[in-house]
């Protein structure tokens, strides 16, 4: 069984506002409606636990190339999205 955490949060909340690939979403929006929302997710962690998630989401980053998941879950964020107040989805080339 798999148990949800802090990646699983903001995978939801990327969800159901309908930010996809080329969209961006602020920081701190994310952080404060995750920790809002995470007990609906079975997940109980301090609110700063969010933004070390979403800088290990940025693809590129130091903590994505150590500490990735294999499914590829975290390839999540533009490297362009580093050090900014907000966060852009990851947009595959075609």
């Amino acid at each position: 069984m798999l148990t949800n955490g802090a990646r699983e949060v903001i995978l939801a909340y990327l969800s159901t506002f309908g930010i996809g690939p080329g969209q961006r979403a602020s920081r701190h929006d994310i952080e404060v409606w995750c920790f809002e929302n995470q007990n609906r997710y079975g997940v109980s962690v301090g609110s700063g636990t969010y933004q070390q998630q979403i800088r290990k989401m940025i693809i590129d980053s130091k903590k994505w190339e150590t500490q990735r998941h294999l499914d590829c879950l975290d390839d999540v964020f533009c490297p362009s999205s580093a050090g900014k107040s907000y966060i852009v989805v990851f947009a595959p080339a075609r």
